[in-house]
């Protein structure tokens, strides 16, 4: 039993450092992009990538306990043919998938995906731009470096794995170790399970996030997760779909200015599920959120807003990169796709703001951080937090009350000027938030009517005291909600009100108060309209538009998995995505040619980020 279990846990390591040895030998392969690294950057990549090192051994250790819990059955040689044959299949698949990635990531700029499957079907043009000599080196390399690890591994584990028959009780003490492993594959007891982004650890620097990534672990998570990335809709010629959008999106004139200030400091709150349903001020429930309902009376309200999507995932895209909602696919989980597009807090980097994200919970949920780590000069998790803050923190992370107070006091020292993001949690389900209840009633609709309720009041606070202390006067608020929600009325989600949230700006930097914009919008369009009264070119932003702009065309594009939609002032029009019929008595005809021109070109566009361009 010992000397099994001795043997064990060599396996484990063993695969352990085969990662660590990989990393190693694509840092030297990569030398060109390795010299931009700076000090302590290397040690970072080993460390922070021992997590997807971990998680690969945990995999390879499920199957390595259950041939062991096996074996009392079983006779010496037979154990040692067992571990030998599972030892070379994962060798082979680790050395092509490694060398593989040496090449691809030197031409691509990214680790080796199920990219390269598109080409099976092409295996000429798909090597024809690598020269042949280079292939045989390849080859032999791949060959070098299995034959090596397993003639390791022959004299130094598998010598080693002596035991006695028998031995029944062993059994159940390796189905749970086999067991146990999901916690190293699952990247522990965490929210969110495994992903790539568990490593990023540079906000500036997109290679080191990426030389810690161990390209094996990656290949077989994106086998494990692939979708039908090539979910496309046709419906146009290109050139027709291009130019509707372009007109529909085209807000060039005139547009009112509503700052007194050219470089204000900007503090942009994201709020989880704070749906038009429950602001009284957008026709929602009354006095559930008071606090905002003062605010929209003291800054600028657009009333007619929709989220362009149902989940977290996409409201963090559109408000940092203004793109709308794949129906079938959140870019969020690819950084190496997400990069390719602006994200506006690196645009105002560039005329000198000091950027910094708050999401005071598990980062690498729904791969939030690798997609804020490239787009923030600094981000505050829940790791940033100590004393009450923990002690009462909650499924999600640390509760908002602890994250606003935060917030204002980095304020207070904060250089100038500044945009500081934060992602409030607490109205997030299951709507467990402390304090007493205000409304009744322990069904889902009112257990979430407090949370947000205790949310509102936790930004009032923080507005108050941004008041008395100054911040507020020379400040640009932006409040925007992720997405909203069907808890309250429990909406169809393919109608807008399941969609329809609140835009609100304020703050001393404003000049005029107590103003609402009635244009039908998109959450993607707060972008333009931010960059625009700060005059800076927000044409890099193809699906967000300066809403307080003569020109604006009111419209809002809404998807998810199963329908999509358009919101215009002549109407709604619905698409359902699995029979491809729009629903009854909504096919406005303006409406229902834009959304096909939507469809068809984000489809068709997020396609063409998962091809490499071509050398």
């Amino acid at each position: 039993m010992k000397a099994k279990l001795i043997f064990l846990l060599k396996y484990y390591l063993f695969w352990v450092g085969l990662s660590v040895v990989a990393k190693v030998i694509f840092l030297f392969y990569q030398w060109q992009d390795t010299e931009t690294l700076e000090g302590g950057d290397v040690w970072h990549i080993i460390v922070r990538g021992l997590q997807l090192d971990f998680s690969l051994g945990g995999y390879i250790m499920m199957f390595s306990a259950l041939i062991l819990a096996c074996s009392p059955f079983l006779k010496q040689r037979v154990v040692r043919m067992a571990f030998s044959v599972l030892t070379v299949l994962c060798l082979v698949f680790f050395s092509v998938v490694m060398t593989i990635d040496l090449e691809l990531f030197k031409n691509w700029g990214y680790h080796i995906d199920t990219t390269p499957l598109m080409y099976l079907k092409t295996p000429g043009e798909a090597m024809a731009s690598t020269p042949v000599w280079l292939i045989c080196c390849l080859i032999l390399f791949a060959s070098a470096f299995c034959v090596g690890a397993w003639c390791f591994f022959k004299r130094l584990l598998l010598s080693g794995l002596k035991y006695s028959p028998g031995q029944y009780w062993s059994i159940p003490v390796f189905l749970l170790i086999g067991g146990g492993m999901i916690i190293p594959v699952r990247g522990g007891f965490n929210v969110a399970p495994m992903n790539s982004s568990f490593v990023f650890f540079h906000p500036e620097n997109m290679y080191a996030n990426q030389a810690a990534i161990n390209p094996v672990w990656n290949f077989v998570y994106e086998l494990m997760h692939i979708k039908k990335t090539g979910q496309s809709y046709s419906f146009m010629p290109t050139e027709k779909a291009e130019r509707l959008i372009r007109e529909a999106e085209q807000t060039e004139g005139e547009f009112p200015e509503l700052l007194r200030m050219k470089r204000p400091n900007i503090v942009f709150l994201l709020l989880e599920s704070f749906t038009a349903n429950a602001i009284e001020v957008l026709g929602g429930l009354p006095d559930v959120t008071p606090n905002l309902n003062a605010l929209a009376k003291e800054g600028v309200l657009f009333s007619n807003i929709y989220a362009t999507g149902s989940r977290s995932d996409r409201g963090m895209v559109a408000a940092i990169s203004g793109l709308p909602s794949n129906p079938s696919l959140a870019l969020i989980k690819y950084p190496n796709k997400i990069v390719q597009y602006p994200r506006f807090p690196k645009d105002l980097e560039g005329v000198g703001y000091t950027t910094r994200y708050y999401y005071a919970g598990d980062i690498n949920f729904g791969s939030f951080r690798s997609y804020v780590t490239m787009s923030f000069q600094s981000v505050v998790t829940e790791d940033d937090f100590s004393g009450a803050a923990i002690e009462n923190r909650f499924k999600w992370g640390v509760h908002d009350e602890y994250m606003f107070e935060r917030l204002y006091a980095d304020l207070t020292v904060a250089p100038q000027p500044f945009m500081y993001m934060a992602f409030n949690m607490s109205s997030h389900e299951p709507f467990t938030v402390p304090g007493e209840k205000v409304f009744s009633g322990d069904d889902s609709e009112h257990l979430f009517m407090n949370a947000i309720h205790y949310s509102d009041r936790c930004i009032g606070d923080f507005i108050r005291k941004c008041k008395e202390s100054g911040i507020w006067d020379s400040t640009l608020f932006i409040l925007m909600a992720d997405h909203g929600t069907r808890v309250i009325k429990h909406i169809d989600p393919n109608l807008p009100a399941a969609y329809h949230i609140p835009l609100l700006l304020a703050g001393g930097a404003l000049n005029i108060q107590d103003t609402v914009i009635h244009t039908i919008g998109s959450q993607t369009d707060m972008i333009a309209t931010v960059l625009a009264q700060l005059g800076m070119d927000h044409s890099g932003y193809k699906y967000s538009r300066n809403l307080l702009a003569v020109s604006a065309q009111p419209f809002a594009f809404y998807s998810y998995p199963n329908a999509a939609a358009i919101v215009s002032d002549k109407g709604v029009s619905i698409f359902n995505l699995q029979n491809k019929q729009f629903v009854a008595g909504d096919s406005i005809q303006e409406n229902t040619t834009l959304l096909k021109a939507y469809l068809q070109s984000i489809t068709t566009e997020l396609g063409n980020t998962f091809k490499p361009d071509k050398q």
